[in-house]
């Protein structure tokens, strides 16, 4: 904070402000903001709405937390001491302004907080938040190794138990169960099954009846501490077909020679690069370049399942050890979705794959 000039940081209901508070989770109700004042010299101040107080002294590392009543507006009598005793006035505070950061207030509230305020100036501090949020501790990879096994363990229970008949909502039901049931927090799912889907891996899973020859694919992931997973796996109904075979094997190939790239000192626009240009010769019929589309072929992982840096050509972020990030080229065909996401922690002097399953296609029965 010195570097950059700030006089204190004012984080509103994000990520970052569980990330130095200790909080347990991120407030989504608007009308319930939290605010946290983390002053360059003195200690760090939460205010919470009364309904949630109990909790952040609970959670939360700080000593000194303080509350409101009233929902829906900003809680100024509170700001005000806070502004007075750490003399911030005439200060420039750092606020979630730029970088995909955001507020968790109404951009009015915000507003009306930045006119109460006068005479302190609000600058973007997305850079110095992000420059300690990309680069993890022990304690923060741990979480994210947890939540990558039970991932992994519930995609292999779930094909396991799949079979020919199966309607893909009751697949994904038993995927986010099987994450539940381990100890991983809101598990979530991306899917595809079957002809017409392939191109749709955000669309919601439909009743129709898994049938031979049918590619299933999904992309999930838990959060353990607060810290995410989120990778890809597949199957297919039956034996899968020569060209199913043939593009699952060229796409792991792609994802493992992006995933060999990774170390300390490698910009990620390389790594983004070799990848694209490896799908660019993979020489098949492709419905839809997804990876192509996302604008990425990869991307940070932590706090939020999808965080910077982008793994593309336009990001000039340059890799050092603690950084977690995803590799995830895909294309989808008229016959599967291709595309095996792996997470991926850069270390000292290489890389470890923290997202532990294996890559071939998997087979589910056919009765």
């Amino acid at each position: 904070m010195a570097e950059a000039g700030l006089d204190a940081l004012l984080l509103i209901s994000s990520p970052n402000l569980v990330y130095l508070s200790g909080a347990s989770v991120v407030e989504l109700t608007a009308g319930r903001a939290w605010y946290l004042l983390v002053p360059r010299t003195d200690a760090p101040t939460l205010v919470v709405q009364d309904w949630r107080k109990a909790e952040a002294v609970r959670t939360s590392w700080l000593t000194d937390v303080r509350s409101y009543r009233r929902l829906s507006k900003v809680p100024f009598d509170q700001l005000d001491d806070l502004w007075e005793s750490h003399r911030l006035a005439n200060g420039i505070v750092g606020a979630e302004l730029g970088a995909e950061l955001q507020l968790g207030v109404p951009w009015l509230d915000f507003e009306e907080l930045r006119a109460h305020f006068s005479t302190t100036r609000f600058v973007d501090a997305s850079d110095l938040l992000w420059r300690l949020r990309m680069v993890k501790d022990e304690g923060e990879i741990e979480f994210i190794r947890r939540a990558c096994r039970i991932t992994a363990d519930a995609y292999g229970s779930t094909f396991a138990g799949a079979s020919a008949g199966m309607p893909g909502r009751e697949l994904v039901w038993r995927m986010k169960s099987g994450m539940l049931a381990a100890g991983g927090s809101d598990p979530w799912v991306l899917s595809s099954f079957g002809p017409g889907s392939y191109d749709f891996g955000t669309a919601s899973p439909d009743d129709r009846a898994l049938e031979p020859g049918h590619m299933l694919w999904m992309d999930a992931g838990c959060s353990v501490g607060g810290y995410w997973s989120d990778f890809s796996r597949a199957a297919v109904v039956g034996r899968a077909s020569p060209e199913q075979r043939d593009l699952q094997r060229a796409i792991h190939e792609v994802t493992a020679e992006g995933v060999d790239m990774i170390r300390p000192g490698r910009p990620v626009a390389e790594i983004a690069a070799r990848c694209n240009e490896a799908v660019a010769r993979l020489g098949v019929p492709v419905t839809t370049p997804l990876s192509s589309l996302a604008g990425r072929i990869g991307h940070g992982l932590g706090l939020d399942v999808t965080e910077l840096p982008h793994v593309a050509e336009h990001d000039p972020t340059v890799l050092v050890p603690g950084m977690v990030i995803t590799v995830e080229p895909g294309v989808a065909t008229t016959y599967g979705t291709f595309h095996v996401e792996e997470n991926v922690l850069v270390t000292e002097h290489s890389h470890e794959v923290l997202s532990v399953s294996p890559w071939e296609l998997m087979e589910v029965k056919t009765r």
